[in-house]
């Protein structure tokens, strides 16, 4: 077959010319090459983006986590701890505006918190003048704790078990774990230890303070109780020879810097006799023993 005749000056026709079409139709569909690869120098632009903004969130909730847990457990971020010697009295003024007045032979240690106010009296008497504020008091020993609600308080640790709260302004909440809160308010004592709490009992506002004044109040108080009092204020021990001498009452108000002169009257008072030894011991029994 013959070939078609070509105008004069025509060149022949390529033979790529009639894919061309369909070389732009492709390159429509699929991206070139250099498309491909900068597509992907953005998508891994935005996957590094995406992992800092996830890490930086994360860091940030792995910080307020933190500051959550620091905040609910309260910790203390200065402790500090105060004494007084056999027979001494010391007067400390908090920074807060509170006052703690220690008695005789008393350790107290004084915990600045983030969120509160904490004592630990780890032995001895302590009266308490608490400054409102934010932040709660609270005075813990052994497993009880009393919490101030605006007040003055008096905490005496007994023994190791025993523990004698006095209000004599405001009210203070006490606790411990098994128990029921108790509430005691102004002129109430109360008694907590051994498992329990005891309901709050009348007392006199002068037998709470008392001892800030120099002096010890007893009130049919017994013998075996009125003597561990006055052991508080003495370095040799004084030894109680009998359950009978013990049970015996003693009444009056008797000044702290006089306790040698009422233990050698007390049997001019009760049916007793003192016995001293040379090293200051002193024994104490009935006298019909």
């Amino acid at each position: 077959m013959s070939e078609p005749p070509r105008r004069t000056g025509e060149a022949p026709a390529a033979a790529g010319d009639a894919l061309q079409p369909f070389k732009e139709a492709l390159r429509e569909r699929f991206p070139s090459r250099e498309a491909l690869l900068a597509e992907g120098r953005a998508q891994t632009l935005r996957q590094q983006q995406r992992q800092s903004r996830n890490k930086r969130l994360a860091a940030s909730g792995l910080a307020l986590a933190l500051l959550a847990a620091v905040v609910v457990a309260d910790p203390a971020w200065h402790v500090a701890e105060l004494r007084t010697a056999v027979g001494e009295r010391l007067v400390v003024n908090l920074a807060d505006g509170s006052r703690v007045t220690l008695n005789t032979g008393t350790v107290l240690r004084v915990e600045q918190r983030l969120r509160s106010r904490q004592f630990e009296l780890a032995g001895g008497q302590a009266f308490f003048s608490v400054a409102h504020g934010p932040r709660p008091f609270i005075v813990r020993s052994g497993e009880v704790a009393v919490r101030d609600i605006g007040t003055a308080f008096d905490v005496h640790r007994l023994d190791a078990e025993q523990l004698r709260v006095g209000v004599t302004e405001g009210s203070v909440e006490i606790t411990r774990p098994g128990s029921a809160p108790r509430i005691a308010r102004a002129g109430e004592l109360v008694q907590a230890g051994n498992g329990r709490i005891d309901t709050p009992q009348p007392v006199t506002l002068a037998r709470v303070e008392a001892w800030q004044r120099g002096k010890l109040m007893f009130d049919g108080t017994p013998l075996r109780e009125a003597l561990a009092e006055i052991q508080r204020y003495r370095k040799a021990p004084i030894t109680l020879e009998d359950a009978a001498a013990g049970g015996l009452r003693l009444s009056g108000e008797y000044d702290i810097a006089g306790m040698e002169r009422l233990l050698d009257t007390l049997p001019q008072v009760l049916p007793v006799r003192v016995s001293r030894a040379a090293d200051g011991a002193i024994s104490v029994a009935s006298r019909t023993r």
